[in-house]
């Protein structure tokens, strides 16, 4: 069981309100998308915490087991949104034949949206925004073989760091490389080869975090708090980190609010400067869990935002096309039907988190579920 960071969900709940704003094509939200690279960073992060704290404590990381808890915790949520799917595809909403319906549902539960996008192999379309999720299923499930095959000699915090960092800029260095010999755009924004480099971000800082103070990943209990924030300088380190969080976030949100997803920057050095920067303001919120920005990150309405990011990716963007192409027909204006669509998804993300996803986490995880494990949700 991990530390659990009310911030880190808070910072769940802004990416995933930007990628909500995005997709609604609400002014000032041109760059919302960057919401599913602050997922993806977050989602390595906490997934190789998890992982070093299986090989801490069990001295091995078993694949079967971490693939049920992937299982438990992902796969219920999207079971029911794909029986909705079907069910509004049969009451007429969704303006598909049936074979595109069952194909979109198969790419969805294969985990292979992204490469459909990456490759135009037939995408869906209303379920489009699961690329990303097949991006950290398939990630997910690579990592945690890496951990089981690998052994704790390859998967020592610094050598795991190292890997990873090289692991980051290999990707980023193949993704300037396609770019260069006219790859499209899709194919850079959707490849698990391209894309990993948010991932492997967040897994280098939660390895190195694990090697310089592992304290910080335990849960308060083994690890009370302020034991080392109180040693002399830390006053320093807490300005330091407070100010370094503060700075990246503003300047997160001002390229959610200018960036351009299909901008060639973008491919050289965009994506991977919003990984690193959202690294820093990881680690700082991670390092001083009371400091100022910490406690705006984790105000409660927001952390509450957060926990249900999940059902949230998932419905909005159905919903949104959803009533997008049903307003003329509903007789409401454009603005109007996206908001409605909105609010609808709000509804159906608690119903799902509250009456279908804690309780099987519950019941088949056990009641000390750990609430800091990842969830991807991104567009």
């Amino acid at each position: 069981m991990l530390r659990y960071w009310a911030a880190l969900d808070g910072l769940r709940g802004l990416a995933v309100l930007a990628v909500m704003l995005f997709h609604a094509h609400v002014p000032f939200s041109r760059g919302g998308f960057l919401g599913v690279d602050v997922f993806f960073v977050l989602s390595g992060f906490l997934i190789t915490s998890q992982l070093l704290r299986e090989i801490e404590q069990h001295g091995k990381v078993s694949w079967p087991s971490f693939f049920k808890r992937r299982l438990v915790r992902l796969q219920p949520a999207l079971m029911l949104l794909l029986l909705a799917y079907a069910i509004a595809w049969a009451s007429g909403l969704i303006p598909t034949s049936g074979v595109t319906t069952a194909r979109d549902i198969v790419t969805v539960l294969l985990a292979w949206a992204h490469w459909a996008r990456a490759f135009d192999w037939h995408p869906p379309d209303y379920l489009g925004h699961t690329w990303s999720l097949g991006i950290e299923e398939q990630f997910y499930l690579l990592w945690a073989a890496l951990f089981a095959a690998a052994g704790v000699k390859l998967t020592r915090p610094w050598r795991l760091a190292l890997l990873s960092m090289i692991g980051a800029l290999v990707s980023t260095g193949w993704m300037h490389w396609l770019q260069a010999n006219d790859a499209s755009p899709a194919r850079l924004y959707n490849g698990l080869d391209t894309r990993a480099m948010g991932l492997l971000w967040g897994c280098a800082l939660a390895a190195f975090l694990h090697a310089l103070r592992p304290g910080l990943l335990k849960p308060i209990g083994h690890n009370p708090v302020n034991t080392e924030t109180r040693r002399v300088g830390s006053r320093y380190i807490r300005l330091i980190a407070n100010n370094a969080a503060w700075i990246c976030l503003g300047l997160l949100v001002v390229a959610i609010v200018v960036a351009d997803w299909r901008a060639p920057f973008m491919f050289k050095w965009g994506y991977s400067s919003i990984a690193i920067l959202t690294c820093i303001l990881l680690a700082a919120l991670v390092v001083t869990p009371d400091s100022t920005c910490s406690h705006f990150l984790g105000f409660a309405p927001l952390a509450s935002l957060g926990k249900i990011s999940y059902g949230l990716y998932l419905w909005h963007y159905p919903m949104l096309r959803i009533f997008e192409t049903q307003a003329p027909v509903l007789g409401l204006e454009q603005p109007t039907a996206l908001t409605i669509a909105l609010f609808l998804s709000v509804l159906a993300a608690f119903a799902s988190y509250f009456w279908l996803e804690l309780p099987l986490k519950r019941k088949l995880l056990g009641k000390k579920a750990n609430p800091s494990v990842p969830m991807p949700q991104q567009p």
